[in-house]
């Protein structure tokens, strides 16, 4: 089988490689494709990578069905736009000669290493955690093997590394200490760098603290959930704005892309144009991301927050604010836009 350059594809399964804290792993994020195709602890690399559960996701992809995603909830749908593109679109040569060729069998290691295993956070938002984290001997344990396998055997094979999907970058000890030796030396193969952060310990001086990281940064997200302070202390327990912002004058003058993101709710929606100003002032793209309940929320709570639910009082209001601003340009795609 050989597919046609205007096809529509997903690069993700074909070269994304998510850990999670129990050492499951994910060809995706668990939003959007909730299927685990292994764990990291009890099966070897090649066994989760090209294992038949992979390998299941691969040709869901191939044949055009995407039968394990989630569209309703998947961004990159929305688009398309990268990893959803056309296969003349994808520039990685392993991986498009691999979706070219129709093979759900891949002869290439994993290539974006995805780092979600270390809970670590200097902040309890209740849209991710009721509080603050505190591991237990078991859990740094397991930590330790994950972190280990990761620096061992994955990360001399990878290309681009992202952290964190769970946790933040600067507070977590183990992720620090991985930013202290991702060198040009240690991981030659190594050519980008995306970091995801609350922002409130992202200053100048962490900056210095990480000289190897300097040539690799392509991207910083920082998660504000908020454009006021009253909004952003009910979202962001124990964080104040006033420093994420300072912290964001020095950001804004690295040469990498930018993106504020907003898990829009109940208490921010209405702030969605001022959170558009700050991302046009910090040279950054904006990102809205509806409100997913991992397990945080009572039912009825989460149906309170879950604003871009139709059935919520306030969803024809927010959804008439979201047309409204659907054209400001920092605006990346997103699944709430409403569709007339």
């Amino acid at each position: 089988m050989t597919l046609p350059d205007q096809q529509l594809i997903c690069t993700r399964p074909f070269d994304w490689f998510e850990i999670h804290p129990d050492g499951s792993v994910f060809l995706c994020c668990p939003a959007w494709l909730r299927r685990p195709v292994g764990n990291l602890l009890n099966a070897s690399i090649d066994d989760i990578w090209n294992g038949p559960r992979a390998q299941e996701v691969r040709k869901s992809i191939l044949n055009g069905s995407f039968h394990f995603c989630n569209a309703r909830r998947c961004p990159k749908r929305a688009g398309p736009r990268d990893p959803v593109q056309t296969l003349r679109d994808v520039e990685d040569d392993p991986v498009r000669r691999a979706i070219r060729a129709g093979r759900a069998q891949l002869d290439y290691p994993p290539r974006q290493l995805n780092l979600c295993f270390d809970r670590h956070c200097n902040l309890a938002c209740p849209s991710c955690r009721p509080r603050v984290w505190r591991p237990s001997p078991a859990e740094l344990e397991t930590r330790e093997r994950i972190l280990d396998i990761v620096t061992s055997d994955l990360l001399p094979g990878a290309s681009g590394i992202s952290l964190s999907g769970q946790g933040d970058p600067f507070a977590s000890p183990a992720y620090f200490s991985l930013l202290q030796q991702l060198t040009p030396k240690a991981f030659p193969r190594l050519r980008s760098l995306r970091l995801h952060s609350n922002g409130q310990l992202f200053s100048r001086q962490t900056w210095e603290r990480l000289p190897g990281i300097h040539r690799l940064l392509s991207e910083i997200e920082i998660s504000l959930d908020a454009a006021t302070e009253a909004t952003y202390r009910r979202n962001r327990p124990g964080g104040k704005l006033a420093r994420v912002l300072t912290n964001l004058e020095f950001l804004k003058k690295l040469p990498v892309r930018r993106v504020l993101s907003m898990v829009v709710q109940q208490n921010n929606w209405r702030e969605i144009p001022q959170f558009l100003d700050l991302a046009r002032c910090y040279d950054a793209e904006a990102y809205l991301a509806p409100l997913v309940n991992w397990g945080t929320f009572p039912r009825i709570e989460y149906r309170q927050r879950a604003v871009h639910h139709p059935e919520h009082p306030e969803h024809a209001d927010f959804a008439a604010l979201l047309w409204q601003v659907r054209n400001q340009p920092q605006l990346m795609e997103t699944v709430l836009l409403p569709q007339r």
